[in-house]
């Protein structure tokens, strides 16, 4: 059990680690060690798994690397390669020794995802199967960056995931949230048709055109309210760990989430007249 200050102050409680909802997956963007142990000693209880970004896994030195793999799971989180890098290793005809070496130097799960691949029919619960059966949890992604899908594909997209044994789903950003605008239909549908511990919702990154932190806390705020404390979150940077943890409990500044703290203390949506 870990001990908190102002116990006295009554807010939501969330399940610990190892959890089974309301998810973190952290992006690590190649920080050095240093500062991910501090991040790790800070804040690692609310860290569930952490993405190395991207391609970088195949630019960092392997030493590092190797350290860093080994200090996520020392703090009970589980690393992750990125869908770009399985696209990559994918297309050269290398996913299988893309399998091999993340469990080499320390990998426990991967990500399949066709950003920039259209994958034939059934190939990419595949490589999902294939992903598992060389003893890494596959996860699937679906959606383009560029946000290309129908409903009715993006559906039929995690569908064909789970059905492959995908251990979860992420949901790209962009599809959902692009131009300011959400797909709140879509979004529904999903939350009706499969199980909300399979689904995880990434957070737009700031990397991408007209992405800023504003708007991704807006984005974070909505999740929490819309679907509750316990939406599996992705694509979080290290120093919004805090943040995104009080805004599950609805204690990050606004009364938005009904079963967050300011509103279980009596404030309205609006706030609260005395």
């Amino acid at each position: 059990m870990t001990d908190f200050a102002f116990a006295s102050i009554p807010v939501p409680e969330r399940q610990s680690k190892p959890r089974t909802g309301g998810m973190n997956m952290m992006i690590d963007w190649g920080m050095g060690i240093s500062r991910q142990a501090d991040t790790l000693e800070s804040a690692g209880l609310y860290i569930d798994n952490a993405k190395i970004a991207a391609t970088i896994p195949r630019v960092m030195p392997r030493d590092v690397l190797q350290r860093k793999l080994a200090l996520y799971r020392e703090h009970g989180i589980n690393p992750m390669i990125g869908g770009l890098f399985t696209e990559l290793a994918y297309m050269q005809g290398n996913a299988d020794k893309l399998f091999a070496d993340a469990l080499e130097v320390g990998f426990g799960a991967l990500e399949v995802s066709d950003n920039l691949i259209t994958f034939p029919a059934g190939e990419k619960a595949r490589l999902i199967k294939a992903c598992a059966n060389a003893g890494l949890k596959a996860y699937g992604e679906v959606g383009r960056k560029e946000g290309a899908l129908d409903d009715d594909a993006f559906v039929a997209d995690i569908a064909d995931c789970i059905d492959a044994g995908a251990s979860g789903v992420y949901l790209e950003a962009y599809e959902l949230f692009a131009q300011g605008e959400t797909r709140t239909g879509l979004i529904e549908r999903i939350q009706k048709t499969f199980p909300a511990e399979k689904i995880i919702y990434e957070l737009p990154v700031v990397i991408l055109p007209g992405v800023h932190r504003e708007f991704k806390h807006k984005i974070t705020s909505w999740l929490v309210k819309t679907l509750g404390t316990n939406v599996n979150l992705a694509n979080i940077e290290w120093d919004e760990i805090y943040i995104t943890e009080i805004a599950r409990r609805g204690m990050a500044g606004d009364a938005s989430h009904p079963e967050g703290a300011y509103r279980l203390a009596g404030f309205s949506e609006t706030g609260v007249d005395l």
